[in-house]
């Protein structure tokens, strides 16, 4: 219902005339008192309303009163409206609001794939890029949160809710999480406070049946790790004791705040506490917080990778680069060469907040660009980091032993073991069966190896024929370049098994091919991105994962590979995909 208070109104220059002829046109023109004035763009009438089902008073637009009126016969106000839209709902479809229904998240991600090619259009590269245009136009800025204003209102609003600049720091957040995950911990006493700090009493697993005070940070830490979680049994004052490089232990509200010698050459003192010193220490990342900030956008792997390439390279090195194949950024860029470097870490680029094309999208721009785009994910660079930087040395032309194959025996090899720990050592994909085993010796060492087999299932066999091969790893020992090597293996595979074909893939997170190409073999096509699945911060080969061997370990028969291992919280990370090559003799 109208109240009897009259509103003032605001009208648009646009529509005097309609609103002057509402006073005689309208049933409701007794509780109107329309006067013109404030003829400003957006100006619109507002009214005094009831709502008829909760008393609630509000003031509304004339326009949406007299859609609310036809549409319900009474008038509610927006809270009673949504509940009323519930109710029907949840009696038609058990579900709240219709974006909950399977069906109609089903309709938006086929229109979305149809559309954009991806599942959400937030994910389209040309979404994103119409955005980023859009906000440079109006606002001479990438993203709308870049704007000052829009900074200092943020800001503002935060310090009005929650008494801090962001969210992410303030005591609500901080409670949220806490309680998400402490709370549910089966050995959690009580929440206590000390010092202006929140704190958790637990009771120990030891058998000892004492309690312990913790906060949620270090309490974080040691889960993470599978640490002693309770601070008697494990003292925090003990963990860095024997820890070569300390110079001080200071104290900061009664925890300890160590002083440490940095390693790098710099050569200079640095402070840290001990739960950010041992996730470090885990995670085999930079410790100095000079070297490797607390609070900033990037890993400290993926700064050990930039120092890697400056240490190794003289000429001008660009990071986190937007300019040349914009909007994507390159980590690392050597405009000399043409060579850039991305480092994938395993959380940032799984499927969850990287779509399937992603890397491979960066890798084609590039090559438009004519640069080589060299992917280093974040496994392989803590487990195999030997490899990565050999790989790196290779391509900025900075291998320091150079071997001329025609110094080199030739020999077949038929002992596994040692085929084995040359291909771990020294191949970035390890070790893989094989029937044929080649390789290049120098002074009774071996220097470069060549393996091939059957094609494999995995790379889309279907069946077997007689004179087909398939070219399963070639390599050389770490930090050699042995000039001339892949042809001569080459060579003596073909002189001496008489090959009918020969299919091998180079990796496009590595590879563009080239040394296929010289050794004669035909560009056939590029493969589509494949996928591994992450599991304790490794990659592992989708093989593993099928479907039939999850079955058998008693997963739903009914449910795809997929959908069995988002379940689990086990999820994929893609690749730029393969180029496939094949020789005919």
């Amino acid at each position: 219902m109208i109240l009897d208070k009259k509103t003032t109104v605001k009208i648009t220059k646009q529509n005097i005339e309609y609103f002057r002829n509402l006073n005689y046109n309208c049933e409701l023109k007794d509780n109107i008192d329309i006067d013109i004035f404030n003829l400003q763009k957006g100006s619109h009438i507002k009214i005094n309303v009831k709502c008829d089902i909760c008393g609630e008073e509000s003031s509304i637009s004339y326009k949406n009163y007299n859609k609310n009126i036809k549409n319900y016969n009474i008038y509610t106000c927006l809270k009673c409206s949504n509940f009323k839209n519930k109710n029907t709902l949840m009696i038609k479809y058990g579900v709240e609001h219709q974006m909950q229904l399977d069906s109609t998240k089903e309709k938006i991600k086929n229109t979305s794939i149809e559309r954009y090619g991806v599942d959400n259009p937030s994910k389209s590269l040309e979404i994103k890029e119409k955005t980023r245009q859009s906000c440079l136009n109006k606002y001479g800025y990438n993203n709308v949160l870049e704007i000052p204003k829009i900074k200092e209102k943020i800001k503002r609003t935060n310090n009005k809710k929650y008494n801090n600049d962001y969210y992410f720091g303030s005591l609500d957040f901080k409670e949220k999480i806490d309680d998400k995950y402490l709370n549910k911990h089966k050995n959690v006493i009580d929440i206590l406070y000390r010092d202006e700090k929140r704190k958790y009493l637990f009771k120990c697993d030891c058998g000892k049946n004492h309690k312990y005070e913790t906060t949620s940070t270090l309490w974080h830490s040691r889960a993470r790790i599978n640490s002693i979680l309770c601070t008697i049994c494990n003292p925090i004052t003990n963990r860095l004791k024997n820890y070569d490089n300390i110079i001080e232990i200071k104290y900061n509200q009664k925890l300890p705040i160590y002083v440490l010698k940095c390693d790098c050459k710099k050569d200079h003192v640095f402070e840290i506490s001990p739960n950010i010193w041992y996730s470090r220490k885990f995670s085999n990342t930079i410790l100095c917080t000079i070297c490797n900030p607390i609070y900033k956008s990037f890993s400290g792997t993926e700064i050990q990778l930039q120092n890697f390439i400056k240490e190794n390279y003289n000429n001008e090195i660009l990071t986190n680069q937007r300019m040349i194949i914009p909007p994507l950024e390159l980590d690392i860029y050597i405009p000399d060469i043409k060579l850039a470097f991305e480092f994938n870490g395993l959380f940032w680029h799984n499927e969850l907040n990287k779509d399937k094309n992603y890397h491979l999208s960066k890798t084609e721009e590039c090559e438009k660009q004519g640069i080589q785009l060299i992917h280093i994910y974040e496994d392989d660079w803590l487990y195999k980091q030997d490899i990565v930087k050999s790989i790196i040395l290779n391509k900025l032309g900075k291998t320091s032993n150079k071997i001329y194959a025609r110094k080199c025996i030739i020999k077949e090899i038929s002992d596994n073991n040692l085929i084995r720990e040359f291909l771990e050592k020294n191949h970035i994909q390890g070790f893989v069966g094989s029937k044929i085993k080649i390789g290049l010796f120098y002074e009774n060492e071996l220097i470069s190896l060549m393996t091939l087999g059957d094609r494999r299932v995995a790379m889309g066999k279907k069946s077997t024929t007689e004179g087909e091969y398939e070219l399963l790893r070639f390599c050389n020992k770490l930090n050699t370049n042995v000039i001339g090597g892949a042809s001569k293996l080459f060579k003596y595979f073909v002189d001496n098994y008489n090959p009918k074909k020969i299919t091998t893939y180079a990796d496009r997170s590595f590879s563009q091919g080239n040394l296929y190409s010289k050794l004669g073999f035909e560009f056939i096509e590029k493969t589509r991105p494949n996928y591994y699945y992450i599991l304790n911060k490794h990659k592992l080969h989708r093989y593993n994962f099928r479907k039939d061997k999850l079955v058998k370990k008693g997963f739903d028969s009914n449910k795809t590979e997929h959908d069995i291992m988002l379940e689990r919280k086990i999820f994929r990370i893609y690749d730029s995909g393969n180029l496939k090559f094949e020789y005919f003799k």
